[in-house]
């Protein structure tokens, strides 16, 4: 059977959970641009976005399998949850690094191993110019402010999804959305850059 678009979520998730593999495919294959971007765009670093997108779907799998799935259905947000966790780790381990801390690798949650050179198919993230100067203006903001602006604009979710990512309230996701939005809109007037 062929699996398209308009197919909610749920009804995939489901229909992976009842042994059709080709159900999750399809999932991530209607996500995967909007999972890998937020990646992207929270750690910076294309070899690790890759590591930490694969990490995800082997974390959806593995939590799909034990029946930890999506409450409301809502594959993307659950997933860009994942994600969120995933890159947060990383940006810590980085952060110790930097400091000459050792690090010890955590456990895989996911339940699996991947070779080096193992990859899943993603989307290639090239950017035209204006975007990656923006997106250069946007790792000058403080942290939670980034992480609003990266997960509405880059994954396309709403604050409210945000906010339950999160785990703050709506009102303090709405503050840090337009307070980033201000500081943005600063650095770019002191850049001369305006939006096209």
């Amino acid at each position: 059977m062929n699996y398209t678009s308009e197919m909610p979520d749920e009804k995939l998730i489901q229909l992976y959970l009842n042994g059709n593999s080709a159900a999750l495919s399809t999932l991530a294959e209607l996500h995967k641009d909007r999972i890998y971007n937020t990646i992207y765009n929270m750690v910076q670093n294309e070899t690790a976005a890759e590591q930490i997108f694969h990490h995800v779907f082997a974390a959806v799998i593995n939590n799909l399998m034990a029946g930890k799935g999506p409450a409301d259905g809502n594959f993307l947000q659950w997933a860009v949850g994942i994600a969120r966790q995933l890159c947060l780790e990383y940006l810590r381990t980085e952060r110790l690094r930097r400091l000459g801390i050792e690090v010890i690798p955590p456990v895989n949650t996911s339940g699996l191993s991947f070779a080096k050179d193992e990859k899943l198919p993603i989307h290639n993230g090239i950017c035209h110019q204006s975007h990656a100067k923006i997106k250069h203006m946007i790792d000058k903001l403080p942290e939670a402010q980034r992480e609003v602006i990266a997960l509405n604009h880059y994954a396309g979710m709403s604050l409210k999804d945000i906010a339950g990512i999160m785990k703050c309230s709506l009102s303090a996701a709405l503050d840090n959305m337009r307070s980033g939005l201000s500081n943005l809109w600063k650095l770019m007037q002191d850049n001369e850059m305006a939006l096209r």
